[in-house]
């Protein structure tokens, strides 16, 4: 029987002191992998230090190990007072430590009001698909028509896991514990693989079990006090050379079979790409327009006459520079109020100048041509900025003794300037009027249309994954449809599936020992059932051990595991137990038709028929 001592640490304090009042039966703990490992006992009222210090959040040792008192009920019967307590290992304190994500942008991780906020990075939407998106572009031309069609192809896996993050159970470990306060250490003991996890951020020491043994499913977390161990199976599942033997040392071997769970058939739907091609077609027209040319500001007179003071050039030293940049029509020799436009085109300016007085310019086909020192109000000018002039229009109405016209190809701006200077910024008027080009005016303009369709495309077409030696045996069993944007190649996925069908039942194994066996987490055992030709190993996965009840009636009972190997062993058996029961019932039928002719077989209703019968039933 179990010898150790029972201790007991009150909350902050430093002594152990031993508990020696206590119902041996009542004393149980409870262990199954990776789930539970808690402690059960009820004190009695010594007037000890012990006794008065179970209270919760107190520890209590057992076997070398810790566990802290999450449960507390205090009784009094029978003249007894008494404490019932419920303590759970001290490893699951690890839910204590919180990882908080991160809210503040470093740089104003100092300040304590208007502190910039951390830039969410985890919402795909709002991501570059640069890296997992292809672009190719072609372009024909056919007259004045030009198409282009660009297809742009995005890799859909990429974009669903883009926060997806690879880590080992170091890693894992590390994140959460490293430099903690509560005083765990941790340590990887076998080999596993690495593993894509949502990038690790808040949550409690507890989201980190689950997120351990949720994704490595051969990790067996078995703690040695506050020193966290990650266990691969095979490091962990040892055969010490332990045995049950029903009737020996069982007095219950109980083997469930459950097929409720059966699945050896999925559906299963893979990665995407998508592929968004954008057609864009652009149809350029060419219009050309020829300006009737040049005319005259008033038409009805003509060239007419001209003295050198009003001519273009060399006014005879009457200006500065003795140079003029314009062409002046005088009222006496040339009579008219109607002003006409002497080269089309659209007014570009329309304004006040002094030296100018009011003014417009029309520009086209290269030419700035400027009416000034005609119009005594700017009413008197009736065309506005943006309107379109053809050669003859009339613009204004000449109120003055004089109108000056001036032509350059120069911004107007610029050219004004240089009104007394001979550098061929100003151009001859008279000249351009009598021997001026007709201006030829080209417009070229586009209408551009898009179209833009996107197609999704599976790198591998959805299949239906079956288990044929299952459904052979048991029948068709489909699982729900797994869908899983991670996978580009079919054989992968069908490795992936795999793991997730249960092809056969489950078998649970629960035994009741008899004597003291002191259960060990993880220990191999042999298994013998004489009497159904059971004989295998199974592996210890739970228990309620009872260490100071033995030999008390509160028996010990164990969990096992099962495997494929254990249910084929299992089926075996159960199938040569059947073998064995149809051979015993053929030969107690050869045994009736052997004796067919005797009074014996009229014992049985003989009868020709039933011999026929009795006769291709033992295959004679």
């Amino acid at each position: 029987m179990f010898q150790g001592k029972i201790l007991v640490q009150g909350v902050n304090r430093a002594e152990k002191e031993p508990l020696n009042l206590f119902d041996p039966k009542s004393v149980q703990i409870q262990w199954e992998v990776n789930q539970t490992w808690s402690l059960q006992l009820t004190a009695y009222n010594d007037g000890s230090l012990a006794y008065q210090m179970l209270e919760s959040e107190a520890s209590i040792f057992l076997d070398n190990q810790e566990y802290i008192i999450k449960q507390v009920a205090n009784d009094s019967s029978s003249g007894l007072d008494s404490i019932q307590v419920t303590a759970t290992h001290v490893y699951f304190e690890v839910q204590k430590i919180r990882k908080y994500k991160e809210y503040v942008d470093p740089t104003d991780k100092d300040k304590q009001a208007d502190v910039k906020a951390l830039k969410d990075n985890t919402d795909s939407s709002k991501s570059d698909d640069s890296d997992n998106a292809k672009t190719n572009t072609s372009e024909k031309t056919e007259g004045n028509t030009t198409t282009k069609v660009t297809t742009k192809t995005t890799d859909e896996t990429q974009q669903d896991n883009q926060n997806q993050v690879t880590y080992s159970i170091q890693d894992v470990l590390d994140h959460w514990l490293k430099d903690n306060k509560l005083g765990f250490a941790y340590e990887v003991i076998g080999s596993f693989e690495k593993k894509e996890l949502e990038e690790l951020q808040d949550g409690t020491g507890a989201d980190m079990l689950s997120k351990i043994s949720d994704t490595w499913d051969n990790a067996i977390i078995y703690p040695d006090n506050r020193k966290i161990r990650v266990y691969s199976t095979d490091e962990f599942n040892l055969n010490r050379g332990n045995r049950i033997d029903y009737l020996n040392n069982a007095s219950e071997i109980k083997f469930s079979i459950d097929s409720t769970s059966l699945t050896n058939m999925v559906y299963c739907i893979g990665g995407k790409y998508s592929v968004e091609t954008t057609t864009e077609t652009t149809t350029t027209t060419t219009t050309t327009t020829t300006s009737g040319g040049w005319g005259w500001p008033f038409p009805s007179v003509g060239e007419g006459n001209f003295m050198q003071a009003q001519r273009f050039g060399n006014d005879g030293g009457y200006r500065q520079n003795g140079f003029h940049d314009g062409l002046d029509f005088g009222s006496v020799d040339h009579p008219g109020r109607e002003v006409h436009a002497i080269h089309g085109g659209k007014v570009t300016i329309k304004s006040y100048m002094g030296g100018l007085g009011n003014y417009v310019v029309i520009s086209g086909g290269g030419y700035n041509v400027v009416y000034q020192e005609a119009f005594s109000s700017a009413s008197n000018i009736i065309v506005n900025v943006g309107d379109t002039v053809k050669v003859g229009d009339v613009i204004g109405y000449r109120d003055t003794s004089h109108l000056h016209v001036g032509v350059t190809k120069a911004d107007f701006n610029v050219a004004v300037g240089k009104s007394f200077t001979n550098d061929g910024t100003w151009l001859d008027p008279l000249e351009l009027i009598k021997n001026g080009p007709s201006d030829t005016d080209t417009e070229t303009s586009s209408e551009t249309n898009s179209n833009s369709n996107t197609q999704e495309y599976y790198y591998f077409a959805p299949f239906m994954y079956r288990d044929e030696e299952s459904i052979k045996k048991y029948g068709e069993h489909p699982a729900e449809p797994i869908e899983d944007d991670r996978f580009k190649d079919k054989n992968a996925m069908i490795e992936y599936v795999k793991t997730k069908l249960q092809p056969n039942p489950s078998l649970s194994i629960d035994v009741t020992t008899t004597t003291g066996v002191r259960p060990i987490a993880g220990d191999v055992m042999h298994v013998m059932v004489k009497s159904q030709n059971i004989s295998t190993d199974f592996t210890l996965t739970g228990f309620t051990w009872y260490p100071y009840s033995y030999p008390v009636d509160n028996q010990t009972s164990i969990t096992l595991n099962s495997n494929v190997q254990n249910i084929l062993d299992y089926q075996n058996s159960k199938q040569r137990q059947v073998n064995k029961a149809i051979s015993e019932l053929k030969s107690s039928t050869n045994e009736v038709i052997n004796n067919a002719n005797s009074n014996k077989f009229s014992e049985f209703g003989g009868n020709q028929q039933l011999k026929t019968w009795l006769n291709d039933f033992v295959g004679g």
